[in-house]
């Protein structure tokens, strides 16, 4: 920590991250553009990209319609209402539940676009500097936001005027996420996979370390790096949690498919809605195992400590959420805080890397992050009793933030124990 704090005030990290730079050669050959438009163009290609994506799925879903006679332009609002769905917004034919798999393969081509604007304006000034092109202020900033405001309302008017999208606050929420997170990423990320944090992140921490001290700039990348070991914990334990559901559930799930007419058709169709919905299920265990519990309908919630007997939709998956409480059903409150003790001291370099400051700043963001994944699964998915459907998003959020945090805690806690004992030895 010491050697770090050191570099930090003596700026030697962002000279040799500027010489890297430097040396890097020049990459898009849109780096010769303006700002702007090095922006709108890589806007329009990620806008393209999407449309034809969009365009292709509901053209298949009005042929496979096509015995109900829909009008060709119904192909438009199907492609809208799925843009609509990706984006998070509610639906107004009552489904408000987001298909999150849709939903990070739209993240993922929002992170390509600003990636790929943030390179070509990195060439652009290498070019500046070496006299080729004109200088322009504040290009790095007009770039970004050409493009993400292109975007955005591509996605605006695609989803809320071509689709059925309908305005609500935790659609406001949900898609402030979406638009956020590729523009973070892009933004504060390593110019290219292993390398060093980016110039734009090492602006922000030599901020922090001026402002607070270069021990709060250090905790702040060691809170990112226990975040990102936390994620994967968080991961394992959905995994796994799911798997075991599947396995003791199967009865009960080929019951609910048993229910159609055609049992194998449902299947195979369920099993592909299931799979949009894969991201959202693995919520579903974490605030199971959280204790938070998963509404089922406006009356059933189940939780590993509380019985219903309600109604549930006649979806598989969800026949194998177990119904019964066990006696050992608090039992299940203490995985989360393993795992992210786990997560957080499972190694010793880890638990050196770990200090006060670290801990606040890692409890805040599994906080956030536990709200934002909260938000993404939870909604509607049908009128009257099934307009109350996922995790409780308050709860949820409250109860996988602080399980997650008091492993962090004890983790770092039980470190130090084991330091001083072995000192005193």
């Amino acid at each position: 920590m010491t050697r770090r704090c050191v570099e930090r005030a003596g700026g030697t990290r962002g000279g040799a991250q500027w010489a890297a730079m430097s040396t890097a050669p020049p990459l898009p050959p849109l780096s010769s553009r303006h700002p702007i438009v090095i922006g709108a163009l890589e806007a329009l290609r990620a806008v393209l990209v999407l449309a034809v994506s969009v365009l292709v799925v509901a053209i298949a879903a009005w042929f496979t319609a096509i015995a109900q006679l829909q009008p060709l332009s119904a192909v438009l609002t199907w492609a809208g209402t799925l843009i609509a769905a990706a984006s998070g917004w509610e639906l107004t034919i009552g489904v408000g539940l987001p298909p999150t798999l849709l939903t990070i393969v739209l993240l993922a081509l929002l992170t390509s676009a600003l990636s790929r604007t943030r390179r070509a304006l990195a060439a652009n000034e290498l070019l500046v500097r070496n006299g080729a092109l004109p200088a322009t202020r504040y290009a790095a900033t007009i770039g970004i936001t050409t493009c993400v405001v292109m975007i955005a309302t591509v996605l605006l008017v695609a989803g809320l005027v071509v689709g059925t999208g309908e305005v609500s606050v935790v659609g406001c929420a949900r898609f402030l996420v979406v638009v956020a997170v590729p523009v973070l990423i892009a933004c504060l990320g390593p110019e290219r996979r292993g390398a060093p944090a980016g110039r734009w992140a090492q602006a922000l921490l030599d901020t922090v370390a001026r402002r607070a001290g270069a021990e709060w700039a250090d905790a702040s990348e060691a809170a990112l790096r226990v975040l990102r070991r936390v994620a994967a914990a968080w991961a394992i334990v959905s995994l796994l949690g799911l798997v075991i559901a599947l396995v003791t559930g199967w009865s009960s799930m080929a019951e609910a498919v048993s229910g159609y007419s055609h049992p194998t058709v449902a299947a195979v169709g369920l099993g592909i809605v299931q799979l949009l919905y894969a991201p959202t299920l693995l919520v579903f265990v974490l605030s199971w195992v959280s204790g938070a519990g998963i509404h089922l309908n406006a009356v059933a919630h189940a939780s590993p400590f509380s019985e219903q007997a309600g109604l549930v939709p006649a979806v598989p998956v969800l026949a194998a959420i177990p119904t019964d409480a066990s006696a050992w059903g608090w039992a299940f409150l203490a995985v989360l805080p393993v795992a992210a003790g786990i997560a957080a001291v499972g190694r010793p370099r880890w638990a050196d890397d770990l200090d006060w400051r670290t801990v606040v700043l890692a409890v805040v963001l599994v906080l956030v992050c536990a709200t934002v994944i909260s938000v993404f699964a939870t909604g509607p998915i049908g009128p009257s009793g099934l307009g109350t459907f996922g995790v409780p998003v308050l709860a949820a959020a409250g109860a996988i933030g602080a399980g997650t945090a008091a492993g962090v805690a004890a983790g770092w806690g039980l470190s130090l124990l084991a330091s001083r004992a072995s000192a005193d030895r």
